[in-house]
């Protein structure tokens, strides 16, 4: 689903972001450079800029990731605060018993109408797996697809040449 101005809605989970930081290139980069270039529209929450703000502050991974410096994280929040969508109310639809802290990813993805959640989280990713429990959510989320990284920026890639004419 895109915006008025040809962008695609989405929402990262905290990985991408932490990815995208520890290094300079690579399929997460490239995430955040889709979001920095305006072609997507990314949609945040109070609890996923939270959980943002603590994994990328931990002391133990910015000893680990040497690009992962207080600075670049700082500067990562101010830039998602200025010019991602930002959504005050998130609405409970989705409840997940394997792995309740990805609840938030896709309530946030489906109060924002997003068409894509992007994450490398397998308890997400088997969402999309033909099982009982896949099957359910896709029924239940017709319009959510999610993928890692790499299957988006290809699926991103084609979505922006249909909106611009350019097949």
């Amino acid at each position: 689903m895109n915006d008025e101005h040809g962008r695609v809605r989405v929402v990262y989970d905290c990985v991408v972001f932490l990815q995208g930081l520890i290094k300079e290139s690579g399929p997460a980069a490239d995430c955040l450079d889709l979001f920095e270039d305006g072609i997507i529209e990314l949609f945040i929450s109070e609890g996923l800029l939270n959980e943002i703000g603590d994994v990328l502050t931990r002391p133990d991974l910015q000893h680990k990731f040497p690009l992962l410096t207080q600075e670049r994280a700082d500067e990562l929040l101010e830039g998602l605060k200025e010019r991602a969508t930002f959504l005050e109310s998130v609405p409970t639809q989705f409840s997940y018993d394997r792995d309740p802290k990805d609840e938030m990813y896709v309530n946030l993805a489906v109060a924002a109408g997003a068409a894509y959640l992007v994450s490398r989280d397998n308890d997400l990713l088997d969402l999309m797996k033909e099982t009982d429990t896949g099957r359910d959510f896709q029924e239940r989320f017709p319009s959510l697809t999610i993928l890692d990284p790499v299957a988006f920026l290809r699926e991103v890639e084609e979505s922006v040449k249909e909106f611009s004419g350019d097949e």
